[in-house]
C-alpha cells in the first residue's frame, strides 16, 4: 500500500483460492489460534482488582470481539484482493486512514509485546521470590525482550521451532484450570469478592471488558482463513463466530475458576495466578509447573510477535507508509534495523511505565494495546459502511448493521478507558497523522 493522492487501491493481482484444504473444523482451529497467547496468564490479577463482577466483562468483550469479527468477514468476500487490515481500510476510507491503521497497528503490536514480557517476569518471580520486586522484575523484562530479540534474529525457522514446543504446554494450565478446576471451586469466595469497592454496574463492567478484550486481539485474522478453506462464504463467518466463543469459555470458565479459588484482594497481587491457586489446591510442586509452563508459552508467544511486529515494520517502509529506513536491505533474511527498534521501544516502555505489582503494570499497557486496536476495528466498520454498495442489495443492510454494531462496540470501550490511557492513544494517532502527511510531501 502506497500513500498517493487518490482514495483509489493500486492494481493488485488475482486471487488464487486454494479452497478445499480445511473444512470447518479446521478453520475454528486457525481462528481460535490466532486468539490464544499468554494474556490469560496475568489477566485474572488485573481483572481481580475489580472483582468477580470482572466476568460480565468478559461477556462484553466476547460481544465486542464477535460484531468485530463479523466486519472482517464481510470485508474479506467485498474485497477479496486486500492485504491485511490496512488495506481493508484504505479500500474504503482512502490512503490517510490506511496508513493510521498501519502505524497504529505497528503500535499496538509492541505495546501488546510488554504485558507478554511480564507473565514471563511474573513467572520467573514465583518460581524465585527473590526475583519477584519492582527492580528486579522490570530486569527479567527486559532480558525476556532481548532474549527474543536475538532468537527472531536467528531467523523464522528458530521462530517457528519456539512458537512449536511451547503453544500446546503453555496453554494446559489453563485448559486443566477451566475443567478439573472446578473440583475446588467455592461459591461463597467467588460471591464475597464480587464488588468489594463498590463500584456501578457501568463503572465495573465497561473498563473489565477494555481489559479482557486484549485476549481477543487477533479477531481480524479469522478473515486471512478465507483462502485455504472449503466453502468459505459460509463457513469463514461460522467458524468466526465458533472460534470466538470456544476461546470466551475457556477464558472465562479459567477466570471465575480463579476467583472461586483465591480472594480477589490475594489474586490482585499475584505474579502468577494460575500458579498460586494451583499451590492453594494441590501443593507447591504442581504450583511450580504450572509457572514453568506459564514462562515458556509467555516467552514463545513474545518471541513470535517481535518477528511479527518487525516484519510488518519491513513491509510496510516497503510499501511506502513507514520511513525508508526500515525498509527492505539485500540480501537481509530478518530486518536487523526493525529487530533493534522494536526491541528498543519495548525496553523504553517498559521501564516506563514499571509499577508495584504485575496486575497494575499489565492493565496499563493492555489497555493501550487494545485502544489502538480498537481504533483499527472501528476503521473497518466504517470501510464495510462504504463498500456494502458492492453487495447485493439483501446483503446490504446486514452488513452495515453488523458495522455499526462494531463500531458502537469499540467506541464504547475506548469511552471507558483512564484519562492516561487516552492521552497516550491520541498521541499515536496525530503521529500516524503527521506520519502521513510527512511521507506524501516525500
Amino acid at each position: 500500500m502506497a500513500v498517493s493522492d487518490t482514495a483509489e487501491l493500486p492494481p493488485l493481482p488475482a486471487v488464487k483460492a486454494r479452497h478445499g484444504s480445511v473444512g470447518l473444523l479446521g478453520a475454528i482451529a486457525l481462528v481460535a489460534g490466532s486468539m490464544v497467547g499468554s494474556g490469560i496468564f496475568v489477566l485474572p490479577a488485573s481483572l481481580a482488582a475489580v472483582g468477580s463482577i470482572s466476568i460480565l466483562g468478559w461477556v462484553a468483550a466476547t460481544a465486542a470481539a464477535l460484531s468485530v469479527a463479523g466486519v472482517f468477514a464481510w470485508l474479506a468476500g467485498v474485497v477479496p484482493q486486500a492485504r491485511g487490515l490496512p488495506s481493508y481500510v484504505e479500500a474504503g476510507l482512502g490512503p490517510f486512514f490506511g496508513v493510521q491503521v498501519a502505524t497504529t497497528y505497528w503500535l499496538a503490536c509492541w505495546v501488546g509485546l510488554v504485558p507478554v514480557a511480564l507473565a514471563v517476569a511474573g513467572a520467573i518471580g514465583y518460581l524465585v521470590p527473590g526475583l519477584a520486586g519492582p527492580g528486579p522484575r522490570l530486569m527479567l523484562v527486559l532480558t525476556s525482550i532481548w532474549v527474543s530479540v536475538a532468537t527472531a534474529w536467528v531467523g523464522p525457522r528458530a521462530v517457528a521451532r519456539v512458537e512449536g514446543a511451547t503453544l500446546a504446554i503453555g496453554l494446559a494450565p489453563v485448559a486443566i484450570a477451566a475443567t478439573l478446576g472446578w473440583l475446588a471451586f467455592h461459591p461463597s469466595l467467588f460471591l464475597a469478592s464480587w464488588n468489594p469497592k463498590g463500584l456501578s454496574l457501568s463503572a465495573a463492567v465497561t473498563p473489565s471488558a477494555l481489559t479482557a478484550f486484549f485476549a481477543f486481539l487477533g479477531v481480524e485474522c479469522a478473515a486471512a482463513t478465507a483462502g485455504v478453506v472449503r466453502n468459505p462464504a459460509r463457513n469463514v463467518p461460522r467458524a468466526s463466530l465458533i472460534g470466538i466463543l470456544a476461546v470466551a469459555a475457556l477464558y472465562i470458565s479459567a477466570c471465575s475458576v480463579l476467583m472461586g479459588v483465591l480472594p480477589a484482594e490475594v489474586l490482585s497481587r499475584s505474579s502468577a495466578p494460575f500458579a498460586d491457586a494451583g499451590q492453594a489446591v494441590i501443593g507447591v510442586g504442581l504450583a511450580g509447573v504450572i509457572a514453568v509452563c506459564g514462562l515458556l508459552r509467555a516467552q514463545g508467544c513474545i518471541t513470535g510477535w517481535i518477528l511479527v511486529t518487525s516484519e510488518t515494520g519491513r513491509g510496510g517502509a516497503d510499501a511506502g507508509v513507514f520511513p525508508r529506513f526500515f525498509r527492505t536491505r539485500p540480501g537481509e533474511r530478518v530486518s536487523a534495523v526493525n529487530l533493534l527498534t522494536v526491541g528498543g521501544v519495548m525496553s523504553v516502555l517498559a521501564v516506563a511505565t514499571a509499577s508495584p505489582t504485575v496486575g497494575q503494570q499489565f492493565s496499563t499497557l493492555a489497555d493501550v494495546a487494545v485502544l489502538l486496536s480498537l481504533y483499527s476495528y472501528a476503521l473497518a466498520g466504517g470501510s464495510l459502511i462504504r463498500l456494502s454498495g458492492r453487495l447485493a442489495p439483501a446483503r446490504r443492510w446486514p452488513a452495515r448493521v453488523t458495522a455499526v454494531l462494531a463500531i458502537a462496540a469499540s467506541v464504547t470501550l475506548i469511552a471507558s478507558a483512564k484519562p492516561v490511557e487516552l492521552v497516550a492513544w491520541l498521541v499515536a494517532i496525530v503521529g500516524a497523522g503527521l506520519l502521513y502527511l510527512w511521507l506524501r510531501r516525500r
